[in-house]
């Protein structure tokens, strides 16, 4: 697997956030992106993760353009963005928050059972009927990640 970030431009009116930006990242790796705050990180993981719209530039991910500028696009092409401030609906059930967003129908008991299986390969144990708010932030991570990676997540930022 490999990905590319070619030329990626994004403004804020007058601030250019990101200028030219070309990055690429292979398979296997954890990379890791520093910089000063406000030098552009933070935007720079939501163009790849398709939360924001970049002015120019693009994605490509094993040889194929990723549409830039939709979190759905992105995930169906396989990347996935954890963010800081999991994103968990509180009131929800664990197994809810694990469907939210799949746009598939599956049994109840079929999902259960996925959440079990990719959780396990991470020694991440979930009740799937217990409420979200009783998770800890670590265990929402989690429940994020697991997510992801069940929505077809191959990058994870």
């Amino acid at each position: 697997m490999s990905l590319e970030l070619r030329g990626i431009h994004k403004r804020y009116g007058a601030v250019r956030a990101n200028d030219g930006v070309d990055l690429v990242l292979k398979a296997g790796a954890i990379h890791g992106v520093l910089g000063e705050n406000g030098a552009g990180k933070s935007t720079l993981m939501k163009v790849l993760s398709g939360f924001i719209a970049p002015e120019a530039g693009e994605v490509v991910l094993d040889g194929k353009r990723v549409p830039l500028g939709s979190t759905r696009a992105a995930i169906r092409a396989g990347i996935g963005m954890l963010h800081q401030d999991p994103l968990v609906f509180l009131p929800f059930t664990v197994l809810d928050n694990f469907l939210l967003g799949s746009g598939r129908r599956v049994a109840r008991a079929a999902a259960a059972r996925e959440l079990e299986r990719i959780g396990g390969q991470f020694g991440f144990r979930f009740d799937p009927g217990a409420p979200a708010r009783s998770l800890t932030v670590g265990e929402r991570q989690q429940l994020e990640i697991v997510r992801l990676l069940w929505l077809g997540a191959r990058v994870l930022i």
